[in-house]
């Protein structure tokens, strides 16, 4: 037989090598896009499980996610951070190494990546951006926790303030020019004494002299006494000026609580994240459930005793004191001022209060003669009544009452000729608070004094509010809003090693195949 040389067997092992080769490479292209998704997804994973350690007093009591990154100390540490991270991602790269070691070939890792590094890239606090983001949190807990009705209930309370700014815009103009008026009071009053105590006699060259009438000075006299007798405005100046908190809470017992500028998150200089987030709320309605949540969660005079620091720190949120009863108030000022106005608007349009305030000004200065003096005390009067009728509902809400927004005949307590003794008069109001079953609450007035305070300011120092409650009523001593993460950006290394890029490698003399790649990631509580 003859022998034929094999020259298309050695073709094929020579193809055969570079074909296995390819295939190798190949395997090797698909196994390491899947690496790479093993080092991302261990990564996210290491994220998740560091942002799992949220503060769960700051979630129970305030609804709010974060972390608080200085782990029990006073600053925050980026190294226990990243070890915290760096010991998440070493458990979940090899999930099942303690199982292969003890029960070698049963499971396969085809990955065999390992972290060489991991690193915090930026961060995002709590506190960043005025306050910000945590506005976005309490907004989206009001909306995932607030009553079906709470949003025509809170759209109700936004109206009314608009209403308010009219009253009070209405109101301050009636007071400028009751002040102007005011002013010249004295000149025309004094003016008109000279007029009705004195005559002129012409002398026969021409000459005029003024001569004072005695008697005609004594019934001007006697006039003016008379009429003072009848004038409140005295007797309210000194009211004005007399103690609020006894005139508006009685008997009631007051917080004596106070803190230092130095217990205040706004007060000192705070950490700052320098992440950037996404703000998607903001508009009037999440305003009006961020008022809401403040409302929910701070406590108010109403609340009665407690342990914390400041007991009235829903007023605290209005007046911006370091004083329990300067808070009140503050809180106090804001709600006179804001019934002054709807009182004083009812005033100007009922005809028979407007008659009494006629009347009244005439007993005082009808001896004058001057209409312009008698109507400009008329207008002065109408605001002296409306003061102490805001007094008078202020004390009824502070024991507990209701008064309506907007008075009537009949919801209407202070007759004018209460004014002269106003001060005794107000201790109606106690029963009168009993007896009310209509109208507005202390707490409906508070929210809407909280409408018309600005929103920087409320974010300020509701932050203000948790961190120094956290610290003193929550058990958390070490506790600083500003410590608190609520999203971060890593960036990690990896070793990805060959596998099945060892066999071409050993066929055709290639280099290792293995590889370090660098994965970013990053987390955020929404």
């Amino acid at each position: 037989m003859k022998r034929q040389r094999a020259v298309i067997t050695v073709f094929f092992c020579l193809l055969s090598v570079v074909f296995l080769a390819f295939c190798f490479t190949i395997l090797e292209a698909v196994r390491f896009s899947g690496a790479r998704a093993q080092c991302r997804n261990v990564t996210s994973l290491g994220l998740w499980s560091v942002f799992s350690e949220y503060d769960n007093i700051l979630l129970e009591d305030y609804g709010l996610f974060a972390v608080d990154a200085a782990y029990g100390g006073d600053l925050i540490s980026k190294e226990k951070i990243k070890g915290k991270l760096t010991g998440y991602i070493e458990e979940n790269d090899k999930p099942a190494s303690d199982l292969v070691s003890s029960l070698p070939g049963l499971l396969l890792d085809p990955w065999k990546v390992s972290a060489r590094d991991a690193s915090i890239n930026q961060y995002a606090l709590l506190t960043d951006r005025g306050g910000e983001y945590y506005y976005q949190q309490a907004v989206e807990y009001m909306k995932k926790t607030a009553w079906s009705g709470a949003i025509g209930k809170l759209k109700d309370a936004y109206q009314d303030a608009q209403g308010i700014r009219q009253a009070e815009s209405e109101f301050e103009s009636g007071r400028k020019e009751a002040d102007k008026e005011s002013r010249k009071e004295a000149g025309g009053i004094k003016e008109a004494k000279k007029e009705q105590s004195t005559y002129t006699i012409t002398e026969e060259d021409g000459t005029e002299t003024t001569v004072t009438d005695k008697k005609a000075a004594k019934r001007v006299e006697k006039a003016q006494k008379e009429g003072k007798k009848h004038d409140p405005r005295e007797k309210m100046a000194q009211l004005k000026n007399g103690n609020l908190l006894k005139l508006t809470c009685g008997n009631i017992k007051l917080s004596q609580k106070s803190i230092s500028s130095k217990d205040l998150l706004s007060k000192r200089r705070g950490n700052k994240g320098v992440l950037s987030l996404d703000t998607p709320r903001g508009g009037m309605v999440d305003n009006l459930l961020f008022r809401e949540y403040l409302l929910d969660h701070f406590r108010s005079f109403k609340d009665g005793p407690g342990d914390e620091a400041l007991l009235y720190q829903a007023e605290y949120l209005i007046g911006g004191k370091y004083k329990d009863q300067d808070n009140l108030k503050k809180t106090i000022r804001s709600l006179l001022f804001l019934r002054e106005g709807f009182n004083y608007m009812y005033l100007v349009s009922d005809p028979a209060k407007n008659k009494e305030a006629s009347a009244l000004a005439a007993l005082v200065l009808g001896w004058t003669g001057k209409p312009l003096l008698i109507a400009a005390l008329k207008h002065v009067l109408l605001l002296e009544w409306a003061y102490a009728e805001s007094l008078f509902d202020a004390r009824i809400l502070l024991h507990g009452g209701r008064i309506p927004l907007k008075k009537s005949a009949g919801s209407w307590h202070v007759p004018l000729k209460a004014l002269m003794k106003m001060k005794k008069y107000l201790t109606k109001a106690d029963k009168a608070a009993a007896s009310g079953t209509t109208g507005l609450q202390y707490e409906d007035y508070l929210r809407l004094l909280l409408n018309l305070t600005g929103m920087s300011k409320l974010r300020q120092r509701s932050l203000d509010m948790i961190d120094l409650n956290m610290r003193t009523v929550c058990g958390c001593p070490s506790f600083r809003a500003d410590n608190c993460v609520i999203g971060m950006t890593v960036k990690t290394n990896w070793t990805i090693p060959s596998v099945f890029g060892k066999v071409p490698a050993a066929l055709l003399g290639t280099g290792d195949l293995s590889t370090d790649i660098l994965v970013e990631g990053g987390f955020a509580y929404r």
